[in-house]
């Protein structure tokens, strides 16, 4: 019966270990125009800072984002360009759009572009404007996916998307500490089956 007590308080630590050491949040979207374009990134945030609904825009320091990113494929998945609007919680555009649902995973308005790369050609993503580039109600257009030419300033519009798919990225700390507590739970539970056979 000992035995039993101190796997049991083994296992209450080796699993409190695995619970996650930073509040910080990291998220995956993606999207995929009815042309055949497609766009990844990440943005992550301060889950224990966080307000429920994160709403940033323009440039400068950011409330809530630490980290907002976008890469462009082509139709045939070439990487097109890639860049970071926010990092350390510092935008570089002055167009940044964002609002994100914290409890429905929803990424309701974006305009968010890949110009940090330097490449003369561009590309921006956004629901603050419409296929012909003109400026409506944010979230009233779907996402419009656009490549720009800084030495023209000439935007062509590539296509759009209806949704935006976000998915959590699990910490790799939290997922090793808890590939190591699985680990010690299934020793301890080795040992334990020995004991009881054992007699």
């Amino acid at each position: 019966m000992k035995r039993i007590a101190s796997a049991g308080l083994l296992v209450t630590a080796v699993l409190g270990f695995a619970a996650p050491v930073s509040q910080g949040a990291t998220f995956a979207y993606s999207f995929t125009t009815n042309t055949g374009y497609a766009g990844a990134g990440e943005f992550s945030y301060d889950a224990a800072t966080a307000p429920a609904v994160i709403v940033e825009s323009g440039s400068g320091p950011t409330t809530s984002l630490l980290s907002l990113s976008l890469a462009v494929f082509s139709p045939s998945s070439t990487l097109l360009d890639s860049g970071s609007s926010v990092i350390n919680s510092v935008s570089s555009s002055p167009y940044l759009g964002f609002e994100y649902d914290t409890a429905t995973l929803a990424l309701s308005l974006l305009d968010n572009n890949t110009t940090s790369s330097g490449n003369d050609v561009s590309y921006f993503v956004s629901n603050y404007v419409d296929p012909a580039n003109a400026p409506v109600t944010p979230g009233s257009t779907t996402l419009n996916l656009f490549s720009t030419t800084r030495s023209t300033n000439v935007a062509v519009f590539l296509g759009s998307a209806s949704q935006i798919v976000v998915t959590p990225v699990p910490e790799p700390a939290t997922t090793t500490a808890a590939g190591m507590a699985l680990l010690a739970v299934g020793g301890l539970l080795r040992r334990w089956r020995r004991a009881l056979s054992a007699g």
